[in-house]
């Protein structure tokens, strides 16, 4: 993430400072492939290879992300509405991009591209901030439970980001610049068939970008819908008190753990809550504190099937469960007593004080 944030700015100052020449670097050399040759002769056909060539390279990326995109659907449910989400995403970036052609020929483009580079500039940003996240929790560098829950929600809802950075284009286009109101007072200006044809022209204009502008709406809308629907909670279910045998152990049968699900529990250890959950990983059945060494004791919660630390939302592989490092679950020692799973107060009592300090810490605002 951090080399995409990288090239990502390197691209923006390049184009900054290579735009004004590149359309008219473009249009000369297409130019000279079309004039190359006489009309008619073998020079024509190879004209037209070279303009076929040019126009298959500019899309041969696009065409390809979409291709592999739809080979890698599978008959699931998930992946059936993956699909059916991606056919509506590509339609409706068809009518974005044909209302953007059709409704922005005369636009203020240096203006829209001096915005569209703020918008890239927002993305490195984000990007760098996703590479921080990733390689704190994978530990490659230090970074504290408060830096973690700062940059967390940064990562984990870029559609935010994503919306904003639809809206600042679609502002640019909306409201009219200098351009536009010149060229409307110079259309109003002008008699007879020459001033009805402008006008007409900037009608059918205003057209197509209030279609950008209904389609940039629709993108937003579901982009929004999804964030609203994908949101973590805010806290966690309470955990199921359990009370240690006369041997200091707190017993549980694994015929009750094997649905896959989070099952979290809480024993009294020193006065404090010491929580820890029972998850499936794979064929094991392993039980780990409700907290890890980066975030501290702000737990997990089981979002559709994805593990994830409310800390700094980070998604946590379910195999990877008894692991230590970074921001999954901190191990917790048990016995494996064939039908059951028994764990130690002694263990509980090791991560005691993290859950002490999460109970002192200042509780999330609820929504």
């Amino acid at each position: 993430m951090i080399g995409g944030a990288v090239l990502v700015v390197t691209l923006v100052v390049w184009m900054l400072r290579a735009a004004k020449r590149l359309k008219h670097a473009i249009e000369t050399r297409v130019e000279a492939i079309a004039s190359r040759a006489p009309e008619g002769g073998r020079g024509t056909r190879a004209a037209a290879a070279g303009l076929f060539g040019l126009t298959f390279i500019l899309i041969l990326r696009e065409g390809i992300e979409t291709v592999l995109f739809l080979a890698a659907v599978d008959l699931t449910t998930d992946a059936l509405l993956a699909f059916f989400g991606g056919i509506v995403g590509i339609a409706l970036a068809v009518l974005f991009g044909v209302s953007f052609v059709r409704g922005t020929l005369r636009v203020d483009l240096p203006r829209f591209f001096n915005v569209t580079a703020i918008v890239l500039f927002l993305l490195a940003a984000q990007l760098l901030v996703g590479g921080l996240h990733e390689l704190g929790e994978r530990g490659t560098i230090r970074l504290s439970a408060r830096e973690m829950t700062l940059i967390g929600p940064i990562v984990r809802n870029n559609i935010i980001l994503l919306v904003s950075l639809l809206a600042l284009p679609l502002i640019v286009l909306l409201v009219p610049g200098r351009a536009e109101k010149r060229r409307v007072a110079e259309a109003r200006g002008l008699s007879g068939p020459e001033g009805r044809l402008a006008l007409a022209g900037l009608r059918r204009e205003r057209v197509w970008k209030r279609t950008f502008a209904a389609a940039g709406i629709v993108t937003i809308a579901s982009l929004t819908a999804s964030y609203a629907f994908s949101r973590l909670p805010h806290g966690i279910d309470p955990p199921v008190m359990l009370a240690p045998d006369d041997r200091g152990l707190v017993r549980l049968a694994k015929a009750d753990l094997a649905d896959g699900r989070l099952h979290r529990f809480g024993v009294e250890v020193d006065g404090v809550v010491v929580r820890f959950f029972v998850k499936k990983s794979g064929a094991r059945i392993v039980p780990v504190f409700d907290a890890c060494q980066v975030c501290g004791a702000r737990g997990y919660a089981d979002v559709k099937g994805r593990l994830v630390c409310l800390a700094c939302a980070a998604d946590i592989n379910p195999s990877s469960l008894g692991a230590r490092g970074g921001c999954n679950p901190i191990p917790l020692p048990f016995a494996d007593q064939g039908t059951a799973i028994a764990v130690a107060v002694q263990d509980l009592r090791v991560e005691a004080s993290a859950f002490r300090a999460a109970a002192a810490a200042p509780k999330p605002p609820a929504d």
